[in-house]
């Protein structure tokens, strides 16, 4: 293994081993004192630190478990496809799909880590289209399969308990960051 490739590893096992902790610490956390003033409220000014911090929040056990899983996938996805920067790109999904629900969700708190599963989602379908190497279009057809119907099905306004439009701007988001990816917006970022 070339030391590139080791770097990438090492960043990707980082920042999973980071994340599925952190979200498990802070489910812990949220059975004894109350973090719903964490979850990301839209057009409330005094919420829109939710941006970042509602992916850390879940409802109970059944929400963290079918959100990790994804995120381990997709999350793994993003290495093999050898997206450098990661980390990053998985930040600045969270952001603009995050920003895109403050600005156009409907009023409610919105906690968990799915805006950035579909967001992942979204990007890796987009990077197949906007890139189109043998790699990414494998990935987003794979993402397609795998994930393809649950964001069809998680969208749709009237089901209840579900953040739908969470879901679609974090989808939204992801195909945005692709998107500024392959035009190179974010090039001066990533240095």
């Amino acid at each position: 293994m070339q030391s590139a490739d080791l770097s990438t590893l090492i960043q990707y096992v980082d920042m999973v081993w980071l994340l599925v902790p952190a979200l498990v610490i802070v489910f812990v956390i949220s059975r004894v004192i109350s973090l719903d003033g964490f979850g990301l409220v839209p057009r409330r000014f005094s919420r829109l630190h939710g941006v970042l911090t509602m992916a850390l929040l879940h409802d109970d056990l059944k929400h963290l478990l079918a959100n990790i899983v994804p995120l381990i996938v997709l999350l793994g996805l993003l290495m093999i496809a050898g997206q450098a920067h990661a980390l990053t790109t998985t930040v600045l999904i969270q952001l603009c799909g995050g920003i895109a629900l403050w600005l156009i969700g409907r009023r409610a708190n919105h906690i968990g880590a799915s805006l950035l599963v579909f967001g992942l989602t979204g990007f890796h379908m987009a990077a197949g289209y906007f890139q189109s190497n043998v790699a990414t279009i494998f990935i987003a057809l794979l993402v397609a399969i795998l994930y393809g119907g649950t964001f069809l099905s998680s969208i749709v306004p009237w089901r209840q308990g579900s953040s739908w439009d969470g879901h679609l701007c974090g989808f939204l988001g992801g195909i945005a960051v692709a998107y500024a990816l392959t035009l190179g917006v974010f090039d001066q970022i990533l240095l």
